[in-house]
Parts: C-alpha cells; sequence; structure tokens
C-alpha cells in the first residue's frame, strides 16, 4: 500500500534537506530516558548490549539504530520515550562494538548481519513476558529489518506483530555511491573516520588478520568497505556485497505489516530507496514519502517533546496504519 504524502512543518530557517537532517540530530536534546543494560553472550563468543526501558507492558519494541549509532542517539531515545507512554517496553539494542566497547571478534556488524537481530528477537521471545512484538528500524538498521522480515529463514519472523522503518537506503547498488557524493561528503567523512578508529583497534587482538596499513589508508567507506568489510565476511567482492545486503530484494517477500517512511527530501538517499511500485502491489509492505524531514530530521519545533516521527511510530504501532 502506498500512504498519502504529509507535510513536515519543518520550521522556515531549516530551509534546506542538509538543514533538516543535522540540525535535530545534533541540537535536540531528549531527558528522561534511564535505560537498564543487558548484555548477552552470543552463539560466537562475542556478546551483544541491550539496552532496556521498561514500563511493564506485554508488549515490546525492538529497536535497531543507524550506521554508527547506538541507543543513546537523540532517535532511539525520543522513540523510546514516545513508546514507553504509550504502552511499550523498549529494547534499543547495540550493534556490535557501538554499545560502548569493542566487541570480541575480528567482525562487528554490516548492513545485512540479521543473524545478530534474529537471535536478539529470539532471546526475548525466550523471556516469555511478552504477547507481542514490533520491530522499529532506523537508516541501517531500517535495512537490516526489512531484510530481515523478507528473507523467509528465520523463524523469530512470525512473532513479529508489526514493523516500522525510517529514513532507509534499501538501494545499496545507488545510494551507497551517492554517499560519496556531493555535499553528502560531509556525512561519509565522519563515518569513515568513526569505523577505520575501531578497527584498527582490533590489530591489538588480532595483529595478522587483517592488512590494518591498508585500512588505515581507505579515504572513503567505498574503500574502507572493499577492504575490511568484504573479506572479514567472505564476500567475493564489493558488488557481491552490495547484492547481498540490500533490502530492495527482499521486499516483495515480506509477510510481516511493515511500513517504510522516507522523506522526499532525504540526502543519501536516491530514487531507487522509494519502492513505490512495491508498496502498490503488497499486501503487507507499505510505504509513506514525507514532504520534507531530511534523514532522521522530521522537526517542526526543536522545542517540542516529541517530533513528527516519535508520534507516527507510536499511532502505527498502536494501530497498524
Amino acid at each position: 500500500m502506498l500512504y498519502p504524502s504529509p507535510k513536515i512543518h519543518s520550521p522556515k530557517w531549516l530551509y534546506t534537506k542538509h538543514l533538516q537532517t543535522i540540525i535535530p540530530n545534533v541540537y535536540r536534546k531528549v531527558e528522561g530516558v534511564a535505560y537498564q543494560r543487558e548484555q548477552i553472550a552470543t552463539w560466537d563468543d562475542d556478546f551483544l548490549d541491550l539496552d532496556w526501558s521498561i514500563v511493564g507492558s506485554k508488549k515490546v519494541v525492538i529497536i535497531s539504530h543507524g550506521f554508527e549509532g547506538s541507543s543513546d542517539r537523540v532517535y532511539a531515545r525520543g522513540l523510546t520515550k514516545m513508546l514507553n507512554k504509550n504502552g511499550f517496553d523498549v529494547c534499543a539494542w547495540n550493534f556490535r562494538g557501538c554499545g560502548g566497547e569493542d566487541n570480541l571478534q575480528i567482525y562487528n556488524y554490516h548492513s545485512g548481519k540479521t543473524d545478530d537481530l534474529d537471535f536478539i528477537v529470539n532471546n526475548i521471545i525466550k523471556k516469555e513476558k511478552y504477547t507481542e512484538y514490533y520491530l522499529v528500524g532506523i537508516s541501517m538498521g531500517g535495512n537490516m529489518t526489512l531484510k530481515y522480515l523478507g528473507e523467509e529463514k528465520w523463524n523469530s519472523v512470525h512473532k513479529i506483530t508489526s514493523a516500522i522503518t525510517v529514513s532507509v537506503p534499501i538501494h545499496y547498488e545507488t545510494s551507497f555511491p551517492h554517499l560519496i557524493k556531493g555535499w553528502n561528503v560531509m556525512y561519509e567523512r565522519r563515518f569513515t573516520n568513526q569505523v577505520k578508529e575501531k578497527v584498527l583497534k582490533k590489530q591489538t587482538r588480532f595483529p595478522n588478520l587483517l592488512d590494518y596499513k591498508h585500512i588505515a589508508e581507505s579515504k572513503n567507506l567505498w574503500e574502507f568497505t572493499e577492504r575490511y568489510t568484504v573479506p572479514v565476511y567472505g564476500f567475493k567482492n564489493i558488488d557481491d556485497y552490495i547484492l547481498k545486503v540490500q533490502a530492495s530484494a527482499y521486499l516483495s517477500a515480506i509477510k510481516t505489516p511493515t511500513l517504510l517512511i522516507n522523506a522526499d527530501n532525504d540526502p543519501l538517499l536516491t530514487k531507487e530507496c522509494y519502492p513505490v511500485e512495491v508498496a502498490k502491489k503488497s499486501k503487507y509492505f507499505h510505504l509513506e514519502i514525507t514532504q520534507g524531514g531530511g534523514h532522521v530530521g522530521f522537526c517542526e519545533n526543536l522545542k517540542e517533546e516529541h517530533n513528527w516521527l516519535e508520534k507516527r511510530v507510536a499511532s502505527y504501532l498502536l494501530k497498524g496504519a
């Protein structure tokens, strides 16, 4: 289903897509969220950090953050606060190496590493505390969520009531090269420096497994992916990686009520990231293209307690529409 396109009434001074992206994510503050951390051991001798905000509900929302984000990002905290108010327990999990400490393996995470998400969902199901399970995925976490829902290989998917994903670059064939063009370089350079710093720390524990000098010389995410992600995860090359991780290939197979919200002016997305025809044909996959909002911005008033996105996510999970 293709939903109508709501207008985000951004302040006049947020007059570009980059301002609508940067200002809310850098300067907005969310108070009153106190996570309780649970660290769980994984099947491969590693660990995952889960940050909980519990109100005693029978409904739980699992939030997957964006690239090089964490549960502490303002969008995760804002969503957690809003969902708690609406009667949901929240588990905001951190990708490996994103919870404040390095993980134990040579690998950490990538856009299509859905086995970690499946592991967390199963871990929560085994607690036998909840009767309803929901997923929220932001940006790269949204790509991972959509891929997980459409892969048709995880038994845990059948427990998911519904899902919502936001600002998702679902088509990596075009969105990945787009990230290193024009003004997007300011985002990309920050990301590149962050991931290189994390991987180079692994040299102490794994001194001979990687060509760390070559990785350190990576000028952008494309080169970093070629030199680290591709060999560590066993992809043939970067094209193989892109084709296997992008969520666009899995949307038609989704059988869980799922909404994708992408702003029409998201600076990190290409036209291929707005799967209108798939949504029109699908009973389960829905698309909402907002007028304005930037990338995980959706700010109408910087001082408001909850932004448009948080209200929309809560509404969708409560009503299914």
